[in-house]
């Protein structure tokens, strides 16, 4: 498949040029998902979604047109070459446009990104996993009120980029995701956890794990209570890092939002940002990571890039416009929803250091403070304030849990944030955004009620 768009990319390309292009960039995409839902031990629901289309890019000066089809056939490619060039032509000159990139430097094939366990994936399997999911959780809430939410999902890619300044690139790539979601009721109480599982390969999603612990956490959620607020000291679980700095802190980094001006880092380059002891890397070289890829949305190499090293920023997170604008290496981090959208800047795996300790003991050190193990909430991204609600959560008092929080938030400023972490522990796991432990924070403001 690979092999194809490559093909059809080149193609493309010549007659793009042949048709006026100076520069040219075509990116193909061939996908396959699919999603079943269950609830207790019925399917809820099924869908399956295929997809196939091309995006291209043109330029002639430094005026740019895109344009993209939903289909691989040979007119319709033709007719997106002419509707992107006719783009180009009536568009404004950027003066920041350089260059489309070319490859950058050697390419380091991708380890471990596809899984044919995945790509085979039967519905009945699929079916098979999520009733295993669903045991595991029903075992574990024995004479208790309860319903059950699961789902698993799985996708297979083919991407594909070729442009006519020597890059031409295709890789394969699979995921499979899988969650429980049990809501329990007591009298009047009734409160919900989750658990889930993300990777590239079948073999490390665990369903009785995900139903053990996603049962565990929703009973530990029972009758939260609120606290009497005050300044004090927050652990962040995994989850919670997830949105604080997954989302937080990654999108400040990005390059983009440094330039307009939209980051609270914005003049921060080279200066200390954060505790010596916090370490971040964007890494999309390590093997079967999710947002491991040999090359980026444009085709240049992917690579290691140190952000943070013992407090210091050291690095935003470019792609070839923005690094091309500032006049510094391009980071290999442009990133596309899919073939129909230009590049943008994304992480590849953002991943927090890990330290020593695990969350069970900086709860065991803590003489009084809070837990937070998942918020929906990031900071503002041009002010870095942080107003955050503590999704799941528990007040800790001498060292022991106390009781599961509820009502209660999390004020602080991202620049406070990130300078007042204290520890970081051992206990790195798999989130959507990022790789990371738990980490602790000396004080932040916090209200119940």
């Amino acid at each position: 498949m690979t092999k194809r768009l490559l093909d059809i990319g080149e193609r493309t390309v010549k007659l793009a040029e042949k048709m006026g292009a100076e520069q040219v960039e075509v990116y193909l995409a061939k996908s396959r998902a699919y999603e079943i839902e269950a609830e207790n031990n019925a399917i809820k629901g099924a869908s399956e979604q295929r997809d196939a289309g091309i995006g291209i890019r043109t330029v002639i000066g430094k005026k740019i047109g895109f344009a993209y089809v939903t289909t691989l056939d040979e007119d319709d490619i033709s007719e997106a070459i002419s509707h992107s060039l006719s783009l180009a032509k009536a568009s404004l000159e950027d003066p920041d446009f350089v260059t489309l990139p070319s490859s950058g430097g050697a390419y380091h094939k991708a380890k471990n990104l596809f899984d044919n366990k995945v790509d085979t994936l039967s519905s009945e399997e699929a079916a098979r996993l999520l009733i295993r999911t669903i045991d595991a959780t029903k075992e574990n809430l024995e004479g208790m009120d309860f319903a059950i939410e699961a789902a698993i999902s799985s996708a297979s890619s083919f991407n594909a980029i070729v442009n006519n300044l020597g890059i031409a690139m295709a890789e394969s790539r699979t995921s499979v995701s899988l969650y429980a979601y049990p809501v329990i009721k007591e009298g009047e109480d009734q409160t919900a956890s989750y658990e889930y599982q993300i990777s590239r390969d079948l073999k490390d999603i665990d369903p009785e794990y995900i139903g053990e612990t996603a049962a565990a956490l929703a009973i530990g959620f029972l009758r939260p209570k609120t606290i009497e607020g005050g300044t004090m000291p927050v652990i962040f679980e995994p989850l919670g890092a997830n949105s604080i700095l997954g989302r937080g802190l990654a999108g400040a980094v990005n390059a983009e939002e440094v330039q307009m001006g939209r980051s609270y880092i914005a003049d921060a380059y080279g200066e200390r940002i954060a505790s010596e002891s916090l370490e971040i890397i964007d890494d999309g070289t390590i093997p079967g990571g999710l947002g491991t890829r040999t090359f980026d949305a444009e085709g240049y190499v992917s690579q290691r890039t140190p952000i943070i090293e013992s407090g210091v920023l050291k690095n935003l997170l470019h792609n070839s416009y923005t690094a091309n604008k500032d006049g510094v290496e391009n980071t290999g981090n442009a990133a596309r929803p899919s073939y129909s959208g230009l590049p943008r800047i994304s992480t590849s795996n953002f991943i927090l250091s890990p330290g020593k300790g695990t969350l069970d003991d900086f709860i065991s050190e803590m003489k009084k403070g809070i837990v937070c193990r998942n918020t929906g909430d990031r900071p503002n991204m041009t002010t870095g304030d942080l107003s955050a609600m503590v999704m799941e959560g528990y007040y800790i008092e001498n060292g022991e849990i106390q009781y599961p929080l509820k009502n209660t938030l999390i004020g602080i400023n991202m620049k406070d944030l990130l300078t007042g972490i204290s520890q970081v522990g051992s206990d790195s796991r798999v989130t959507f955004s990022m790789i990371t432990p738990s980490f602790v924070i000396d004080s932040a403001n916090i209200t119940s009620g």
